[in-house]
Order: structure tokens, then C-alpha cells, then sequence
């Protein structure tokens, strides 16, 4: 009897993280649909007799000011004190290279993250038997600094004192209350020009005072990266002479790719910064604007 093994090419898409991301991209299995599907209103207007509703839509890609990364570190020993102080003097060497890109003390932090005790089996005459090996300590090296460039010569610093764990890298802008109040006012400047087309167009009269409601969000690049395969396999054909014969499959490593995907621009009134290359932060705001009509038109 022939058995055949089909494998057909497939293409899995999921989240990813963070312009450089860290290792906590691939836990990201699940992607975030909130980034995508944003509660805001769509930019659209509507009138009637007696009311003119207008929402516009506003995104600005923006550079971060600041970044933090945190690097993951553990070291093995025997006792709590050899292994503590085999790890700082890992870490002290390291925090000390790092006054050649002129980041100072204040803004490296060292985070003990725990101590665990260590086991091991040990096999003797077909038994195994569990002991105490010894101790395991990690701790977390958090970083700050304004430079993005920095965030490369960062992570090759580390690889020298064994540090390889990039766990995540976190962006940051200065002033978040000016971003909101720059969108707001290039908002309130499409809505009063959709506002005066539409009136003239329909011949209305806006009477009294609008009502407003705004919404205003912040996408870090953490939430809007994902991952792809793309490949074909070939098909697998054996003759199987007998019910106990079996074959072993290995299956080739695959690679996966990575990428960036900000915001579906297609439903803003006005993208800021829509051309920029360099990965930031992303501002959404939305405000819908609800006019009152003279009736006694």
C-alpha cells in the first residue's frame, strides 16, 4: 500500500513587537486587533433637518524623544554568594563599558528579578535520584537614553559580558499634552472646512453652540509588527512493505520574517509625517462635531 504525505505552503501572520523589539516578540502569537479596528468613528459627515455631524480623523507618525531597553541576565553557582557575585561583577564590567557612549549611573537600573534554588539527577545503577545542584540568580539591567543609535552598540557591549537576553525596548516622547493639542487644532481646522462645504452645498444655517466628543489614542511600535512564512514543500512518497515499517520525516527550519505595519491610513482625513521611515510612535485623534440647523428655514 503507497502513502502519500502531502504538505501544502501556508502563510501565518500574528503580532510582533517594538521597532528593535526584544525577545518578548515571540511569545506574540495572537494578533492585537485593537490597533487595527480603533473605536473612533470613521470620517465621515452627515445632515439632516435638523443637525450636521462631522468626524474627522487625524494620525501622526511621530520620532520617540527616548528609549529604554532592558537586558536579561542569570548566572548558575553553587552557593547564593558565588553566584550573586559572579553575576555583579558581569554586570558592574558591563554598566562601566557603558561610559563610553556617555550614558551615566543615574540612568542604568539593576532589577533582582529572583533566586532559585537548582536541581539536577544524578543515575546510578538504572535509578535516578534528584539533588540540590545549586542557585540560580537572574537580574535585569534597564536602560535609558536619548540617542537611538545607542540601542545597537547597547546590545554589542553586552554579548562581550555574556548578556544576550534583549527583552524589550520601550519608546517615549516628551510631551504627549502638546502632540494632543497640535492634532486637536488641525482637526478643529478640516472639521470647520467640512462644516462650511457642506452648509453652502445643502443651504443650511449652523445656530447656537456644536457639541463635540474627541477620542485620542497612542499605538507604540510594540503592538504593530508582525511575522509571516512563506514557502512550498515538496510532497513525500514511500512504499510501505509491511505494517511495522516506519520512516523518519526531518522537516527543514524555516524562516520567518518580520515587519512593521502601523495603521491602515486609508480612513484619515490627514497623515502626518505619512512618509517617514524611521519607526516611532503613533497618534490617532478623532473628534466628531454635531452642529445645530436653523429649522425656520
Amino acid at each position: 500500500m503507497k502513502t502519500k504525505l502531502t504538505i501544502s505552503c501556508f502563510l501565518l501572520l500574528s503580532v510582533m513587537s517594538a521597532q528593535i523589539s526584544g525577545n518578548q516578540v515571540t511569545g506574540n502569537e495572537v494578533y492585537n486587533s485593537y490597533n487595527k479596528n480603533s473605536s473612533s468613528p470613521r470620517n465621515t459627515i452627515t445632515i439632516n433637518d435638523n443637525h450636521l455631524v462631522v468626524n474627522v480623523k487625524i494620525l501622526l507618525n511621530n520620532k520617540a524623544d527616548a528609549f529604554t531597553i532592558m537586558l536579561g541576565t542569570n548566572e548558575e553557582a553553587e552557593t547564593v554568594l558565588e553566584c550573586n557575585t559572579n553575576l555583579n561583577k558581569r554586570i558592574n564590567a558591563f554598566t562601566n563599558d557603558l561610559n563610553t557612549l556617555k550614558i551615566k549611573k543615574e540612568n542604568i537600573y539593576v532589577d533582582f528579578i529572583s533566586q532559585m534554588k537548582v536541581y539536577d539527577y544524578s543515575l546510578e545503577n538504572n535509578k535516578a535520584e534528584q539533588f540540590q545542584k545549586g542557585f540560580e540568580i537572574k537580574k535585569n539591567i534597564i536602560i535609558s537614553s536619548t540617542n537611538i543609535n545607542d540601542i545597537e552598540r547597547i546590545i554589542s557591549l553586552a554579548s562581550k559580558h555574556e548578556i544576550y537576553d534583549i527583552i524589550k525596548v520601550d519608546y517615549a516622547n516628551d510631551d504627549v499634552l502638546k502632540i494632543r493639542s497640535h492634532l486637536f487644532t488641525e482637526a478643529l481646522a478640516i472639521a470647520e472646512l467640512k462644516k462650511e462645504t457642506y452648509t453652502k452645498a445643502f443651504r443650511k444655517r449652523i445656530i447656537g453652540t456644536p457639541n463635540a466628543t474627541e477620542n485620542f489614542g497612542i499605538y507604540f511600535p510594540k503592538t504593530q509588527y508582525k511575522k509571516y512564512q512563506a514557502y512550498e514543500n515538496s510532497e513525500i512518497e514511500t512504499l510501505y512493505r509491511n505494517h511495522n515499517q516506519n520512516f523518519i520525516k526531518k522537516l527543514a527550519r524555516k524562516n520567518t520574517t518580520y515587519y512593521y505595519e502601523g495603521q491602515d491610513t486609508s480612513d484619515f482625513d490627514k497623515v502626518i509625517n505619512a512618509a517617514k521611515s524611521e519607526i516611532g510612535i503613533q497618534y490617532e485623534l478623532s473628534i466628531t462635531i454635531t452642529y445645530k440647523i436653523d429649522t425656520s428655514l
